[in-house]
Parts: C-alpha cells; structure tokens; sequence
C-alpha cells in the first residue's frame, strides 16, 4: 500500500493530522489531502467525481481516513457526506477508516457506541487528538499492509478461499472451518465478495476467480480480521474475554507477571497493536493450561500467585464469557448468547441478561 488518502473538513487541523500520519506511517507512503478546494461541477454526482478522483491510487493500494462530518470540505463538495466517501471506497476496494471529533463525537463515544461495535464492515477510530489519530491511523495501515504483502505471496491453493487465506495469512492453516464460521451469514462480507465470484460450476462457487477480487482482498481480510474475527471472542481473546475465559479477575491478569505465564498464545499478526487489542489465541490458552494439567488459568496461576483472585460476573457468577455490550466478564446463567448479529463462531460472545432486555426491542435490527 502506497497512500493515505485524507477526508477532513478543519482547514487547522488537516494540516497536522496530514503532519502526523506522515511522521508514523511508513516513510514512502503518501499522504494525500482532499481540501475540497474547486468549482462544483453540478453536472457529475459526487460519488461519481470521487470515484475518478481516488480511482488514479488503485484498488488495494491506499487507505481512506475519513471525517464523520465533512460540513466544512470545500466549495466543490459541499454538503458531501461521509457515506458517499465509504460508498466509493467500497466501489474501489479501498479500506476505510472513520472518526467523529468535537459536538459529534461527544467525548468519543455517541458516534462511535451507536456504530463501532457492531459494524464488520467499517473500522471507526477514536478521536483524541491529531497525533492519536494518526498513531491509529498508521496501526490499522500496517495490518492492512501486512496482509496485502502476505496474500501476495501465498500459493494459489491458499488462496483458494477467503478462510484458508487468512489462515494461511495467520499462519495458523488447519483453523479455515473455524474462521469460515465467522463468513456464515455476514451481510457485509458477502456483498463484498460475491460480484466477483465466478460461477462456472458449483464447486468453483467459493473460488477466487477474477484478478479484481484478488486485488480486494486485502481489503475484505483485513477488515474481516479486524471488525469481525478479533471484536468478537471465539478464536481470539481480548485481554477482558481473556481474563473471563482462563477465571482469572481482569485486574489481576491485567499484571504482567500473570500475563506472562500465558506469552506463548499472544497474537502477533496483523492489527495486533491496534488500539482494541491486545489479543490471544485461545486455542493457545487451552494448550497452555492442559499441558500443565491444571484445570484452569486460575489453579495455574495461582501456583505462583497465591493472592490471585478467580474471575465473577457482576452478580458473583463464575463468569467465563464477555458481555459485548458492557465489555465485562459475564457467566453463561446471566446472559444471552447466539444473538442474531453475533458471528457464528463467537461463542464467547454473549449480552447480560438486563442489556438484552434494554436493548432486546432493537437487536433484531442487527
């Protein structure tokens, strides 16, 4: 990937966020700023003229960084939206990164809790300030980056099913069913990749046939990867499902020492420094525990960490599953699990009982 290509609207801040991103982003990746600055052309649709503007960086070799609101742009897009910029970015197999700053972020949160969470689609940022962003921003570019370099290199065997590319890509390949359970009904994912599938025959209707597709997917894995496989615990644990997951409290294996009795099932591949992370492998926690023939993470560590506390839903249940509404432990008695919107293979996934009720009128929604 050779560009960053920038929708902000404040005439102050574009400037030292463009500053920024160069500065952390690797040192040959361009920064292009669209200012908006020009006479509208009334006769060409927006999308239309985007479309020939970002057409030039190619499919698969840029990163679009939008605004959530992009008021301000210029004269030749006013009133432009940022769902036009991610209609187009999907146009072009771009990937797209959004952010909302000031009255519309609301401290980073409303924009990003009514959408984030749920999106596998988009990947939204959290806006700080201009270096954060950029610090972000040039993290999301390199897990991007780095599957684009190794899905170049793989063999066309590997490439021969989006899960058994990112397995490959992992490097972890006898786990594809596993990641093929997070494709099954993905709405977002399927629009992405069905217009190119060739449909010669039943058995080719999985392949990656057309060099179109194989030029997006670094785009559809990466965002796969990260909106989907990574947010939703099932083969990756964040630190929280972690913790749920082995029955150790969340502050205690927040420390280091604890932490490290579990390094060898650390994730380290594409996105593993972004800001949602860090995450392990949970297949790698499992290794760890029977291999020394305890019963859980906690009889584990306790070994050596006699003070170590065992890890309880906010009702005093073991918990061993995460709440992805209130991001917290959550026992499997008082929760909700196989909601409609959560990934098949996330099943640690689940909502606290009394989130589902408050929110149950609208999760059919999702």
């Amino acid at each position: 990937m050779k560009y960053v290509i920038l929708f902000e609207d404040d005439p102050d801040k574009r400037p030292q966020l463009a500053k920024y991103l160069k500065k952390y982003l690797p040192y040959k990746v361009s920064v292009v700023e669209i200012d908006g600055h020009g006479k509208q052309d009334r006769g060409i649709t927006y999308e239309d003229q985007l479309k020939e503007m970002l057409m030039k960086y190619g499919t698969g070799k840029a990163l679009v960084l939008c605004d959530k609101d992009l008021s301000g742009l210029g004269e030749k897009f006013i009133g432009l939206s940022y769902s036009t910029v991610a209609a187009v970015a999907d146009r072009l197999g771009l990937p797209l990164c959004l952010y909302a700053r000031g009255e519309e972020q609301q401290g980073g949160e409303a924009f990003l809790r009514s959408l984030a969470p749920w999106e596998k689609k988009r990947i939204f940022l959290d806006y700080r300030n201009e270096k954060n962003l950029a610090v972000d921003s040039a993290k999301i570019f390199k897990g991007f980056n780095d599957i684009a370099i190794a899905y170049s290199k793989l063999s066309k065997k590997s490439q021969s099913t989006p899960a058994r590319a990112l397995a490959a890509i992992l490097g972890k390949e006898g786990i594809d069913d596993r990641i093929s359970l997070y494709g099954s009904g993905e709405q977002g994912f399927l629009e992405d990749i069905m217009p190119f599938i060739t449909r010669k025959s039943p058995s080719r209707s999985k392949s990656i046939a057309t060099g179109e597709l194989k030029r997006r997917m670094p785009r559809i894995l990466g965002n796969w990867l990260y909106t989907s496989i990574l947010r939703f615990p099932g083969i990756f644990v964040n630190q929280i499902a972690a913790a749920s997951y082995l029955n150790i409290n969340p502050n205690d294996f927040s420390k280091p020492d604890i932490q490290n009795l579990f390094r060898k099932a650390k994730y380290s591949g594409p996105f593993a420094d972004a800001e949602i992370g860090p995450w392990w492998w949970r297949h790698e926690l499992d290794n760890i525990v029977i291999n020394r023939k305890f019963k859980d993470g906690f009889s584990l560590a306790k070994v050596k960490h006699p003070r170590i506390r065992p890890c309880l839903d906010s009702k005093d249940e073991p918990a061993g599953f995460y709440c992805m509404v209130t991001k917290e432990p959550v026992s499997e008695k008082n929760s909700r699990g196989g909601v409609s919107w959560f990934p098949s293979g996330a099943d640690l996934a689940r909502i606290r009982y009394d989130k589902f009720r408050e929110l149950g009128p609208w999760i059919g929604l999702y």
